[in-house]
């Protein structure tokens, strides 16, 4: 490959990463995301015992859906270039086990979060804290 050819190459990689939506929404939807941690200015990092049960799913359709433990959420989404904006939920009412973050991860939910995804993790970041995924 000559020169000229390389550095074309390279140029519309560098352009294509400079975009204001880095995001597409297929890297984030209809994936089943498991929560691996919390955090909150000012308090530990909180690393999730069981991600199993704390997942997320962000449908095609508007719709999320949410594992919080013991209890099962849903609601629906915008996206907005790198802002999730999320509903109020709907969950179930299980009295969970001592311990259990179902509360603390979708109250943290709700609201308007910036999304990064790199690899296979998801960040969700908002003005009280952040919840890191893995698919």
């Amino acid at each position: 490959m000559n020169k000229r050819a390389l550095l074309f190459l390279l140029l519309a990689v560098v352009v294509a990463s400079c975009g204001d939506n880095p995001l597409k929404p297929s890297d984030l939807k209809e994936v089943t995301w498991k929560l691996e941690s919390i955090e909150r200015a000012g308090s530990p990092t909180i690393m999730v015992p069981d991600p199993e049960k704390y997942t997320l799913t962000i449908g095609n359709d508007g719709s999320l859906t949410v594992h919080a433990d013991c209890n099962q959420c849903r609601t629906t989404y915008s996206l907005d270039g790198n802002t999730l904006s999320v509903g109020r939920m709907a969950c179930t009412l299980v009295a969970c086990s001592p311990g259990s973050l179902d509360g603390t991860y979708s109250g943290l939910l709700e609201g308007s979060s910036s999304v990064a995804i790199s690899d296979s993790q998801l960040v969700l970041r908002n003005s009280t804290g952040t919840l890191r995924f893995r698919n």
